[in-house]
């Protein structure tokens, strides 16, 4: 994998080589799972003696090794003694080591030339990093604005996209009283929808409540990095009024006749793969794949390129903290027209009221993989592991 941390630690040593730096704090990252992490961006709260000036910023510097590089502040909290600020910056860490970083103000003047690696376009539609370019829909963005397709840049700008709609089409549901069903795409007009960028990340938020049914509140949060072959995505929906549906969904991607193959996880922690253009298709009828499991992608086994869906949460507990009402939840592999494929997770399918107060969580991790010809799987699994399994922080204050 292609990283920015060699670039960004040059640049970093050109940029303040000459300025005048004080300790404040430390930070150690550990890694605990047993994983080399080639890249990872590592959040942490820090509290530092004053407030930063706009003309500075905040530096890690590797005790073990001398290396440094900038911090992105994504917010700050500053009272009159205590100055937070909330950070992010990027990490690589081999298995079951640790790594500790002095935290230096410093003169970041010079560090603006360093140009951001997830490029986000002027209109806000595209978001582009070394593995991907994601766009946002184009109806009506104002109201909408969910990934409507994704470019594989190592895989000679491969499409991911469903023709006549976005790609990207969760959370939805519908009413007993429409033949539609409605998402983020849906959003009345002045919802939430804002979008926020640093040197490392692109932000994208959206919250409110449909037209049609206003019953519902939904909440969308995307999250892009630099360099990472994947982007997170979570929602919540929950239930403002009582309401009747007949169909409540998440994590779907629906995508056109791009792949040959389906890979997930089993409830006994087996791997199972299957043609998505063959009978071997239907065994999911009766079997299917479950609401819970770990993992499912797509894949073309021909071109070497797959998408998955990463399932890092997935919680149905209400405002009282019990279970939400679900019926026969389940993981739908679904044939589609144009020969098109998609995957969603059923959370209910037939008709029941919704009490106030339900509530419907998940967060996903989408990756784009290469497919190995022995064990197409190789990359989900790993960045799985990866992610479930996050990086220890902790940070030591008044140094």
């Amino acid at each position: 994998m292609r990283s920015i941390l060699p670039y960004i630690i040059t640049l970093v040593f050109l940029c303040i080589s000459c300025s005048n730096s004080k300790n404040v704090t430390q930070i150690e990252i550990s890694e605990t799972a047993g994983y080399d992490r080639v890249l990872e961006y590592v959040n942490a709260s820090v509290s530092v003696e004053r407030e930063l000036a706009v003309e500075e910023s905040i530096l890690l510097t590797n005790v073990e090794d001398g290396t440094s590089i900038l911090a992105a502040n994504i917010n700050s909290n500053l009272e009159m003694y205590q100055h937070k600020y909330d950070i992010i910056f990027p990490v690589k860490i081999g298995a079951n080591q640790t790594n500790t970083y002095n935290v230096s103000i410093v003169n970041g003047e010079k560090s603006k030339t360093l140009k951001s690696k997830t490029i986000l376009s002027e209109d806000n539609l595209t978001i582009d990093n070394l593995s991907y370019k994601a766009t946002f829909s184009t109806e009506d963005d104002k109201r909408g604005g969910q990934v409507n397709g994704i470019v594989l840049k190592d895989f000679n700008k491969q499409l991911l996209r469903r023709g006549h709609i976005a790609m990207h089409w969760a959370p939805n549901f519908s009413k007993t009283s429409s033949q539609y069903y409605f998402n983020l795409e849906d959003l009345q007009a002045g919802s939430k929808n804002e979008i926020k960028n640093d040197i490392y990340s692109v932000v994208k938020e959206r919250a409110g409540v449909t037209d049609s049914v206003p019953e519902i509140r939904i909440e969308g949060r995307y999250e892009f990095y630099a360099d990472l072959p994947y982007f997170l995505f979570e929602s919540t929906m929950t239930v403002e009024k009582e309401v009747e549906l007949n169909l409540l969904r998440n994590d779907e991607m629906t995508m056109d006749s791009l792949f040959t193959h389906l890979t997930y996880t089993k409830k006994d922690g087996s791997i199972e793969s299957l043609n998505l253009y063959s009978d071997e298709l239907d065994k999911l009828e009766v079997n299917h794949v479950t609401d819970d499991a770990n993992w499912l992608a797509f894949y073309n086994l021909d071109k070497g390129y797959g998408f998955a869906s990463i399932r890092l949460q997935y919680d149905n507990t209400n405002m009282d903290g019990e279970t939400s009402p679900i019926h026969n939840p389940y993981t739908k592999i679904t044939r589609s027209s144009n020969n098109g494929r998609y995957w969603n997770r059923v959370l209910s399918d037939t008709i029941q009221k919704f009490p106030v107060g339900s509530r419907y969580y998940e967060r996903n991790a989408y990756l784009v993989f290469n497919v190995d010809s022995t064990s197409p799987e190789k990359e989900i699994v790993y960045y799985y592991n990866c992610l479930k399994n996050p990086l220890k922080v902790q940070v030591k204050a008044g140094l």
